[in-house]
């Protein structure tokens, strides 16, 4: 096919897509040929599986607006904000259907200009982005369709499922309300018949599932910030605790320059360190994070958190001081 007639043909596109209506006239007009050539080019199309339809009534042709995603016009800094997310932040570690969406975020990414795309390429040499690691998605990947199509469906799960709290395999009937990657893994939000409560369960220790013929209805008042409320993380307590924590100088400027929930405050005290507050329903997760900064933290309240802290580091303690070191490695 010659170049002209390859312009020809996507002008004949843009013309059919334009919103307005032509006829042959029109068309032919248009694009300065005959109508023996426009009806050929019409043939073209139409051989090459593009859907313009033709209004018997009116002698029109047009193409559906859905068929092309209409030109975009992108400036640098949004070009190279999607090149950023294209090529650096997007990770097949997140979500099992990774390779879908790059090729996606790839069909958007030619629509930038060459020349633009060429500048954004080489500012992104200068950029890395690092994530913390991750499970495998792709080793829950059938079980995120298969839960995916259940919840389409308000259809219950029936699931067998490897439990850390009661060391055992159980059977939970759940009906499922979310799915929500949340730090490191995929996890799945509901009401379990079992414990007659809404729980989370972690994909990676689905057993076996089923989805039953049973259907459940979807709370209109669920959601999930309601049902973690002020957990640290995903684990919410039975009791709201305000804490206090005063971080030395070594480690201030780590803890401050992070939003590490959404209720903490920082207060800067005159010799570097920081006052760190925070409310938070239940302390078993936060005392985790705590005890990471070792002998740079100490938990001012609540005593509850305190005699926590106490005890976890004296039986770490007890550990190292009662056991045999390791033999060295062989060389």
């Amino acid at each position: 096919m010659s170049v002209s007639r390859t312009h020809r043909l996507i002008r004949l596109i843009r013309m059919l897509q334009s919103g307005r209506d032509y006829d042959a006239e029109g068309l032919s007009h248009g694009l300065k040929v005959s109508r023996r050539t426009l009806f050929r080019d019409l043939t073209m199309l139409k051989a090459a599986g593009v859907p313009f339809s033709y209004d018997k009534r009116t002698q029109r042709y047009r193409i559906g607006q859905d068929f092309f995603l209409p030109p975009i016009n992108f400036t640098v800094g949004e070009a190279l904000a999607l090149m950023l997310v294209t090529r650096k932040i997007a990770q097949e570690t997140i979500h099992p259907d990774y390779a879908l969406a790059h090729e996606a975020a790839l069909k958007l990414e030619s629509a930038i200009p060459a020349g633009v795309r060429r500048h954004c390429g080489a500012l992104l040499g200068t950029m890395d982005v690092r994530f913390w690691p991750t499970s495998d998605p792709q080793s829950v990947s059938h079980l995120m369709h298969r839960i995916g199509r259940a919840m389409q469906q308000h259809r219950k799960l029936s699931m067998r499922y490897d439990s850390y709290l009661d060391r055992d395999v159980i059977g939970v009937t759940l009906h499922p309300y979310r799915r929500a990657f949340i730090r490191r893994a995929w996890y799945i939000i509901g009401y379990s018949e079992s414990h007659g409560e809404v729980r989370t369960f972690k994909l990676e220790r689905i057993v076996a599932l089923d989805v039953s013929d049973e259907t459940y209805d979807l709370p209109a008042d669920f959601d999930l910030e309601d049902h973690f409320g002020n957990a640290w993380q995903m684990i919410r307590g039975d009791q709201r605790y305000r804490v206090r924590i005063q971080f030395a100088p070594m480690v201030a400027g780590n803890v401050e320059e992070v939003l590490w929930h959404k209720t903490q405050r920082i207060t800067p005290l005159e010799d570097g360190a920081i006052l760190f507050e925070v409310t938070v329903d239940g302390i078993d997760e936060i005392s985790w994070w705590i005890l990471g900064y070792g002998d740079q933290a100490v938990v001012l309240s609540p005593p509850e958190l305190r005699r926590l802290i106490i005890d976890r580091s004296r039986r770490l303690l007890e550990r190292y001081e009662s056991a045999e070191p390791p033999p060295p490695p062989r060389s």
